[in-house]
């Protein structure tokens, strides 16, 4: 913490904030009283501060970056990606339009940032004629937006950080971000898969209308068709197993292709196809976060390799 500069994204108070073991403190170079520090960083709202503690010969010092966004600044960056959006014209011109629209926002800027990265990563990933990055910078751009946009409980900031979790198979971090979207919904059952226990559909809640227009507005296409076919009961989905067997043979990340071959390992498990359930459990033996359900689908159908 005293090498690293520490974002502060979050109103503090007074109570939030505990000081020990040192005896002199200094501030933006001006020393102050120890017990004064709750107070003065409490009342801090945009601005680096260097705070430096001492106790005998000893001495640390911590940067703290305060972006703390006003609730109407955040909202009016919403009132933007919103309008964005509803476009349906994702291209550069319309994020930098975005960016402009959003200029006047100024204590929100991280959180615009933040959403930024996430649709140039969309870009990059969907390889639009317009965008500059090459296909694989996006899994730097989603890594960054997941970074800048967990300071913010916004929905936005949530919805696009299930997404980018879903996307990197990471399930578990779903559920905590958007429990009740079919995002939500559809990380639940791969989580139960990867456990090696069966999902619990019964218990899922139904999606808002809010959230539903979120992910609508904010999932790019190869994630859209993995979450709808993902949503359906097992049963119903050998209608789409010749289009997922399309889809996991077309140019899509690996990401992507471990969840269909799980998926239609599920599948056809379900439907008493052994062979091809085999097939896909063998693809995925080698993966140290899927090796437990493949494993597990191979001994239970009874594949000795």
């Amino acid at each position: 913490m005293g090498i690293h500069p520490v974002s502060v994204t979050q109103a503090l108070s007074k109570e939030d904030i505990e000081v020990d073991g040192c005896d002199r403190a200094w501030l933006n170079g001006h020393e102050i009283l120890v017990q004064s520090i709750p107070w003065r960083l409490a009342v801090a709202s945009s601005d680096v501060c260097q705070l430096v503690l001492s106790k005998g010969e000893v001495s640390v010092q911590f940067t703290l970056d305060f972006r703390i966004a006003s609730k109407q600044d955040l909202l009016g960056v919403e009132e933007q990606f919103i309008r964005t959006a509803r476009s349906r014209q994702l291209d550069v011109r319309a994020v930098e339009e975005f960016i402009a629209a959003s200029s006047g926002y100024r204590t929100a800027i991280g959180y615009c940032d933040g959403i930024c990265s996430y649709l140039y990563g969309i870009m990059a990933k969907e390889s639009y004629a317009e965008s500059s990055l090459k296909y694989e910078a996006y899994v730097g751009k989603f890594t960054k937006s997941a970074v800048e946009l967990a300071v913010y409980e916004r929905p936005i900031a949530r919805t696009i950080g299930s997404l980018i979790a879903f996307h990197f198979n990471q399930f578990k971090d779903v559920s905590k971000l958007a429990h009740h979207g079919r995002v939500g919904q559809a990380a639940a059952k791969y989580a139960a898969w990867t456990r090696g226990g069966a999902p619990e559909e019964d218990s899922w809640p139904a999606s808002s209308n809010a959230i539903s227009e979120l992910e609508a507005l904010l999932t790019d296409w190869n994630t859209e068709r993995i979450i709808r076919w993902a949503i359906h009961p097992l049963d119903k989905l050998t209608y789409y197993v010749s289009e997922m067997e399309s889809f996991l043979n077309q140019r899509i990340e690996e990401y992507d292709s471990v969840k269909i071959h799980l998926l239609l390992g599920e599948v056809y498990a379900t439907s008493c196809d052994v062979e091809n359930a085999l097939r896909h459990a063998r693809a995925l033996r080698n993966l140290s976060a899927m090796e437990k359900w493949a494993e597990s689908m191979i001994r239970v159908l009874g594949g000795s390799q």
